[in-house]
């Protein structure tokens, strides 16, 4: 497997949250392949290509030529992609963090896609490709990371060929919920297991604010798309069941406040579009809703899962 590098090894290994995970990469290598992908991706290898595979099929989405994975981690997305499509030459994985090079050939040696990946040590508001010379970019949870959306999608945009896709599994909240209910969801601390699994110190005081989490707004997603000559579509895709439905109507109708001072649900926002769905509105307000079908075996795995396709004009 080919390695890239385009910022220097030396200088990122002595940033704080790169040490980090650095040394979680280190612990993980040492795990199987589909319990490195559970870390990642809340699935095993097979049951995230069966997820994928059914999110392409039902928006019709067809992949060839080269692509580039942003934030990649282990690049479980894009092994998925590549046994999904089988007209894909080559993928660049492109991640910041080092020792993630070794995640990547293990589980590309499991995969057999060695010949079709090739890690790239750099940031994705810097990437170092010719304007125009991918014909799609990945994202699995990675661009919500961004400091400066309005960088990122520029980026995205100089790299992507006319007619080439961002296909993206990550989050956008409702343009209506209240700053104050975004900054509490950022202050939110991270469990004692999460801490232990990604070599944080138990008693060190740890938030995802602090971790470089953001969430953007929808609005942040397809403003900055449209700007910079993507079409933006978006979908939500979710299992149906009365749990969810309970669960959406919550969330969208009880005031932050209220959740806050009965200290239930407090994370819980939800998309209109979503309860919409129930009563056979399946597209309203530039949200189209689709049913998740594929049952995960594992419980972590996500219900309802936001994606972001977008396409670059001619």
């Amino acid at each position: 497997m080919e390695s890239i590098i385009w910022e220097d090894k030396e200088v990122l290994n002595k940033i704080d949250w790169i040490k980090k995970y650095n040394g979680a990469c280190d612990k993980w290598i040492s795990k199987k392949p589909n319990e490195i992908s559970k870390y990642y991706s809340y699935f095993t290898i097979e049951e995230h290509k069966l997820f994928v595979e059914e999110i392409c099929k039902k928006i019709n989405l067809d992949l060839s030529g080269i692509g580039l994975e942003i934030g990649s981690g282990p690049g479980i997305f894009s092994n998925s992609v590549i046994k999904i499509f089988k007209k894909i030459d080559k993928i660049f994985l492109l991640e910041k963090v080092p020792n993630v090079y070794s995640l990547q050939k293990k589980i590309a040696k499991y995969n057999g896609t060695e010949n079709k990946l090739v890690n790239v040590l750099g940031d994705f508001n810097n990437i170092k490709l010719p304007d125009e010379s991918l014909d799609f970019i990945l994202d699995f949870d990675s661009i919500h990371h961004s400091e400066n959306f309005e960088l990122t999608f520029s980026e995205i945009s100089r790299v992507l060929k006319p007619g080439g896709k961002l296909f993206c599994f990550d989050r956008g909240q409702p343009n209506y919920v209240t700053k104050n209910q975004i900054n509490y969801l950022l202050e939110i601390e991270y469990s004692r297991d999460y801490k232990i699994e990604n070599g944080i110190d138990p008693k060190m005081y740890f938030t995802r604010k602090m971790n470089g989490e953001t969430e953007p707004y929808l609005k942040d997603w397809s403003c900055n798309g449209i700007k910079n000559n993507l079409s933006p579509n978006i979908y939500l895709f979710r299992k149906k069941s009365i749990k969810h439905f309970l669960r959406s109507l919550y969330g969208l109708l009880v005031p932050f406040i209220v959740k806050k001072i009965i200290n239930k649900g407090v994370n819980i926002t939800t998309h209109y579009q979503s309860l919409l769905s129930y009563i056979n509105i399946k597209k309203i307000g530039g949200i189209k809703v689709l049913n998740l079908d594929y049952s995960p075996k594992l419980n972590v795995s996500p219900n309802e899962k936001m994606v972001f396709l977008f396409s670059k004009k001619f």
